[in-house]
Order: structure tokens, then sequence, then C-alpha cells
């Protein structure tokens, strides 16, 4: 079926009348690197191109050059959407939930863009030959950072951050070192999942008639799927392992719910101190 509309920065025929539709797009582009396909790229205007991405972003999608930095998290964002929609059917109230945490106005918009520039369908949704086309050419063209997380819902909930992928994994590594340490205390905090969701919890050393035994004593999850959130809270709290006892003994007198008030006065704390630091003389005027 032929939608009505007229794609922008697309021709008036449809794609596959002039391209193939089962090789990535931007095949036809031609090479003048001194190296055999390094850049730049040549179109079939003689326009050159430092990459397939970029003729796509700049060409195809009519996207301004100076938001090129934008261009790879987008485009592997797309490519994930794509590929979700070309795999299975979803539901529109799982599409919803899983891709745009719940936001259905944002998976419209995102939807009608793409519908718009002629990528999916304007039935199912699912991609158009060319939409096909460009999810190849997406996948061809990862970087080996992206290319850690597979294409899809996998790439999405990783990446549900502003952080970059080289940033999480730092986070994370540090974690890793950090954790052996706390590991031999009483009282400790922990990274964990649960139901999915990255978490920290709480475990403390409660001694019964029987034998000494470890539980839960708080939790605090982030439901958006954040791990760097949660690696960065984490990290947080080993700057401050001196005070993991006396913050376990504060749940024991207050339960949990003492424990994350205390946190959220210390956050501010913290705030306006990083603040003062930084020579800010917004705060002192206010």
């Amino acid at each position: 079926m032929v939608s009505s509309f007229h794609p922008f920065g697309a021709g008036k025929e449809r794609y596959g009348d002039d391209r193939h539709p089962d090789l990535p797009w931007g095949y036809w582009m031609v090479s003048s690197g001194s190296v055999p396909g390094e850049p730049p790229l040549i179109d079939e205007d003689g326009r050159e191109w430092g990459s397939v991405r970029e003729a796509f972003w700049i060409d195809r999608l009519g996207l301004p050059s100076i938001y090129t930095g934008w261009m790879n998290g987008i485009m592997e964002f797309m490519a994930s959407y794509l590929a979700i929609a070309d795999g299975r059917f979803v539901a529109p109230e799982e599409r919803v939930r899983d891709i745009f945490l719940g936001d259905g106005h944002l998976d419209q918009f995102f939807r009608a863009y793409l519908l718009a520039a002629g990528l999916v369908n304007d039935t199912e949704g699912r991609p158009t030959p060319e939409g096909r086309s460009v999810l190849l050419m997406l996948i061809a063209t990862r970087t080996r950072e992206d290319a850690a997380e597979a294409v899809g819902l996998d790439w999405i909930l990783a990446n549900r951050t502003a952080a970059g992928h080289v940033e999480r994994i730092a986070a994370a590594e540090q974690i890793e070192r950090r954790e052996r340490v706390a590991a031999r205390m009483a009282h400790r905090f922990t990274t964990d999942t649960i139901g999915g969701d990255p978490a920290v919890k709480l475990i403390g050393l409660r001694i019964t008639k029987e034998i000494p035994v470890r539980s839960t004593l708080w939790t605090m999850t982030w439901p958006d799927g954040d791990r760097l959130a949660r690696d960065r809270f984490y990290l947080w709290l080993l700057e401050r392992i001196d005070r993991w006892d006396a913050w376990s003994e504060l749940v024991t007198r207050g339960g949990a719910r003492a424990l994350t008030e205390h946190f959220m006065k210390l956050a501010f704390c913290d705030r306006f101190a990083v603040a003062e630091f930084d020579g800010s003389d917004e705060l002192r005027s206010n």
C-alpha cells in the first residue's frame, strides 16, 4: 500500500523502483579515500559525505549538520525501533510501555516521524522496503561500543541515560572493585536487580536465637532501567562506607523510610556544597 503523503527527503518514486531493497541504504555511494571504503563518500550527485550515516542524517532526513553530535545516539535508537517493528508485531500498549516508558504521546510522535519519512508503513507500522534497507545500513555502521548491546530493546534499556557507553562501563568497573572491599562488612549496601529493575539493597546481620542471618533492611529501585543512575548512587554510598553501620542502626530504630528521608537531606546538602565550592554566587544572592 502506497501512502498518500510525500515523504520528506525522498523521491516521488517508491524505494525499490530504482534501488535494490535488499541492500543497505547508501550502497550506491563510492569511496574516494586513499584507503578503499574510507571517506569521503561520493553520492550520485557528486556530493561528499563523511559517512553513510551523515548522508542519511542530512540529505535523506533533512536534519541540520550542526546537530550531528546527536546523530549516533538517535540513529542507534532508530535502528532498535525498526528492528523491534520488523521482528514481530508489537502491540501498542507493549510498545509504549517498553520503548517509551509509558509516554503515549512520544510513541505517537516518533511513529508519525518515521511514517512521514517513509520508513514505516501506515497500517501496522512495519518497516517499508526503504526502512529495512536503513536498518541494514545502521546495523552495518555501528561503533564497537554500541555493538556491545544487541540492536533492539536491549540497546534501548541499556542507554536510558545521558551518559555514553564508555562512562557507563567505567562506573560498572569501579563498582566491581569497591564491592570486593564492602563484602566483608557486617552491614553493607550492594547492587542487585529486582524484577528487571536496577536496585541497591542494604543488607544487615541480625542475631537470632539460633544463628546470625543476613536480611534485607532497605531497598531502592530505578523502574526506568537507568543503571548508570543506580551505579552513581552506589558510588556515592561507597564514598561514605564509614557511615554504613550507623545508617543500618537508623533503619533498625526508625524503619526504611527514616533512611530514605536521611538520604534526601544528604543529597541536598551535597548539592549546595558543590555549588558553593564551584564559586557560584547565584545561591548566595537568593
